[in-house]
């Protein structure tokens, strides 16, 4: 029960901050209800782990500035049908457990291993435009993912002059935030 609590926390103070940072409006944030998320559970006949369950009751339905990539929950279907086609094209299948939640311009898709509350993320990518075949890169548990994924979009903006934040301390922060999660 404890890692619940942690749970929410991570993401009622990831939310929070976000906000204060100037990062994300408070009023364009919208998660997905219950009943929502329970029927593509049962649309995919999985059960969501805990993570993820609470970054879409959290964000469910927007595309957030702070990860400037589409995670929404009604988006499930299109990143399957990329997830496939990609994996058709290369020969290759999804690893057991896998549940895709993301992709990127139908080249690239984020997948999590089902079976743990914060279970591992993977991203599935083409090796390149000559070479065939998919290669993987792990990005740790989920929250971690969510955190680090954070982070490389401040830096690059930043870097862009998109955004005026000092870089050190938001990641400072973010990792405190972090912190949360690995009590979960």
């Amino acid at each position: 029960m404890a890692h619940i609590q942690f749970m929410h926390a991570f993401y009622n103070r990831l939310g929070q901050f976000l906000v204060n940072a100037g990062l994300e409006n408070k009023n364009t944030v919208l998660g997905c209800s219950e009943i929502e998320i329970a029927a593509q559970e049962k649309a995919y006949g999985v059960q969501f782990p805990l993570a993820y369950r609470l970054f879409l009751q959290w964000c469910g339905h927007t595309t957030l500035r702070s990860l400037d990539q589409d995670f929404k929950l009604g988006s499930l279907e299109g990143f399957w049908e990329s997830a496939r086609d990609l994996l058709a094209e290369n020969e290759a299948a999804l690893e057991p457990g896998g549940f895709v939640f993301g992709e990127w311009q139908g080249y690239s898709f984020f997948y999590f291993l089902l079976g743990s509350n914060n279970p591992p993320v993977k991203l599935c990518i083409i090796k390149s435009d000559s070479d065939l075949g998919l290669e993987y890169i792990d990005y740790g548990r989920f929250t971690d993912w969510l955190i680090n994924q954070i982070k490389h979009l401040v830096k690059t903006r930043q870097s862009i002059r998109k955004i005026n934040v000092h870089v050190p301390s938001i990641w400072a922060e973010l990792d405190q935030i972090a912190q949360l999660a690995e009590h979960g």
